[in-house]
């Protein structure tokens, strides 16, 4: 009797350890952390997602910033990661040509406007209105950031005259965006998408940019060391249920990423 009373403690135990650790494996602290390199004009969408797919899944999600370019590069040479956040198709291109990237996954459309202080002080209605003397115009530059390398590409010779009467140069889309709201430059060429976020400006649509719009895209890090949940945080992102309706609430156009995906 003593024997079968101490077998059921040892079961009685084990079954406790059983559960105890069926309930680590399903806390935050149970899981591990996914990393993402993610374009700056998607930060503030992306860091409410990454929230919300904690709570819901228990992954963290450490997020690195930057033009999406720069972020390319970085993944290259570190080969570390699970999810690249590209602003623009081409350097999604670029990554699908490097065999960087797996799965890709559509997210939001942007297109380039030009942002300007609330109330547009200074009259900035066509592209060319940016070539005014004493304008003070902020650009990021292309060779890290997706607005110019696009922006640079449709217009041709005539960004060389942009960039030659541009101020200030900066890293990202949102380093120009602040200095258009802070007043520190009296225009800046941004996504669409940014401009709501900076609650004393407006966006000024001209002619040259109608038929840019850009596929902001996530996609799957080949280095991933768990491919399995980063590709269920990519389509966490682009549900409609989910992801979709926080970009939806910061002033996003959702992509339709049905029939979209891509794969090398």
């Amino acid at each position: 009797m003593k024997y079968f009373l101490s077998l059921l403690a040892v079961v009685a135990v084990c079954l406790g350890l059983l559960g105890w650790f069926y309930m680590q494996s399903r806390s935050p602290q149970g899981h591990g952390t996914l990393t993402v390199y993610c374009a700056a004009s998607l930060k503030k969408p992306v860091e409410a997602i990454a929230a919300d797919f904690r709570k819901e899944h228990g992954w963290a999600v450490s997020l690195q910033y930057g033009g999406s370019a720069s972020l390319l590069s970085a993944a290259r040479v570190s080969k570390t990661g699970d999810l690249f956040l590209s602003a623009d198709d081409g350097t999604i291109a670029d990554a699908l040509k490097h065999g960087v990237i797996g799965e890709v996954v559509p997210l939001v459309k942007q297109r380039p406007v030009i942002m300007v202080a609330k109330g547009n002080p200074k009259n900035i209605r066509i592209l060319d209105d940016l070539l005014k003397p004493g304008l003070r115009l902020a650009l990021a530059n292309p060779e890290s950031a997706s607005i110019s390398r696009v922006v640079r590409k449709a217009l041709g010779k005539k960004w060389q005259s942009l960039s030659s009467h541009a101020t200030v140069f900066k890293p990202t889309v949102m380093d120009v965006a602040a200095d258009a709201a802070l007043g520190s430059v009296d225009a800046a060429i941004v996504w669409d998408s940014v401009v709501p976020q900076f609650t004393a400006t407006e966006p000024v649509n001209v002619t040259e940019f109608e038929k840019l719009e850009e596929n902001a895209s996530v996609a799957l890090l080949k280095s991933s060391k768990q491919p399995a949940e980063a590709l269920r945080l990519a389509h966490y992102m682009a549900s409609p249920a989910k992801g979709g309706q926080v970009f939806v609430k910061n002033g996003y156009r959702r992509a339709d990423a049905t029939g979209c995906n891509r794969k090398p």
